[in-house]
């Protein structure tokens, strides 16, 4: 009997160690996983509006922004998130030079700056040598940094500080634009801005990208859409010639652009049609140079693993999605449930 009991117990307990095994496979975090495509929910903080931009000056330190203006910091590449500040306004971009120097730009055209890692921060719009209806993208190449904003409103300025704040110029690109959303450099002298293009009716004008190659000083038009209203959203470079734009496009179809000669040449591709008309794309981002994901106005994703080509839809919970942001080899962006991040496969 003591022998059969033993052998009884011996299979009850391999039968719960195979229970618990598969019960584990099952988990909802491995479910979610799976459902939404490799991204999982990397810090829980549901916001009602949008999470608007991110900016990671190295590989450790990240800080998030959201429209009413609340600034979220990481201190370990994304691992973890605090809540850093409130109050700010509805902020709309975000940029740092390096773990101390960020500057951080409103909807209604209130600029601020940090030097303290985000702890504090100033009011500098008085610096500035134009008064601006608002800001909409920024970025920076060393202490090179680049302003624009906003995408309405014929908004079309472009501030330029040399020395990383300490002065400024303004740049008027109403020639080209009724309206500017992102900027985007490869180096100290090619960038890229996309926004509205400037038509005899304000405000109805289609997509555009302008390009310089002069850091600055001067920009052309190289890119113009012909689906009629739209924006030229988010610029995300891969490569020094390889670089997608989201189309923000308002007839129900969803679309990029791409190019693969540094911004010269630009193609359109559709991810999806047929969709509700209205605002639609915002955010882009690729991991490589094939795989990549768009999201906005909508519910989920859609994702692409031949560099636009073909679109499939991802299915999440997640919706207005506004700027993805790779750091190493992971990718961020954030929706109305917090900070979502994606591993590659062999990160997993």
């Amino acid at each position: 009997m003591g022998r059969q009991r033993l052998l009884k117990s011996g299979r009850l307990l391999g039968l719960i160690l195979v229970t618990l095994t598969v019960a584990a496979s099952r988990s909802p975090q491995a479910a979610d996983t799976r459902q939404n495509g490799g991204w999982i929910l990397a810090h829980d903080a549901p916001f009602p509006g949008k999470y608007e931009d991110f900016a990671f000056p190295d590989a450790k330190n990240g800080w998030l922004a959201n429209a009413g203006g609340d600034i979220l910091h990481t201190a370990d590449g994304g691992a973890t998130w605090a809540l850093q500040a409130r109050g700010l306004g509805r902020l709309r971009s975000v940029d740092f030079l390096d773990a101390r120097r960020g500057f951080a730009g409103t909807i209604n055209g209130v600029l601020h700056a940090t030097t303290d890692g985000g702890a504090t921060w100033t009011d500098i719009t008085s610096t500035l040598p134009k008064t601006t209806l608002g800001f909409c993208g920024m970025t920076h190449v060393g202490e090179h940094t680049h302003i624009v904003g906003k995408y309405t409103g014929g908004a079309a300025d472009y501030f330029f500080s040399p020395d990383g704040g300490r002065t400024w110029r303004v740049t008027d690109l109403s020639q080209h634009a009724y309206g500017l959303v992102d900027v985007s450099f490869l180096d100290d002298s090619v960038g890229f801005i996309g926004g509205q293009a400037k038509v005899a009716s304000p405000g109805v004008g289609p997509a555009m990208i302008l390009k310089t190659t002069d850091g600055g000083r001067s920009w052309r038009p190289v890119f113009t859409h012909d689906g009629g209203r739209g924006f030229a959203w988010k610029i995300f470079p891969v490569s020094s010639t390889l670089i997608y734009a989201g189309l923000q496009s308002q007839d129900g179809i969803y679309r990029i652009a791409k190019s693969t000669d540094a911004g010269d040449h630009w193609l359109v591709k559709n991810v999806a049609t047929d969709r509700p008309q209205g605002p639609g794309i915002q955010g882009i981002g690729f991991v490589d140079e094939r795989t990549g994901w768009v999201g906005g106005f909508f519910a989920g994703m859609y994702a692409t693993s031949d560099g636009g080509e073909t679109w499939t839809a991802v299915p999440m919970d997640d919706r207005t999605i506004n700027r993805f942001e790779k750091v190493g080899g992971s990718m961020f962006t954030a929706s109305v449930r917090g900070v979502l991040r994606y591993d590659p496969p062999a990160r997993r």
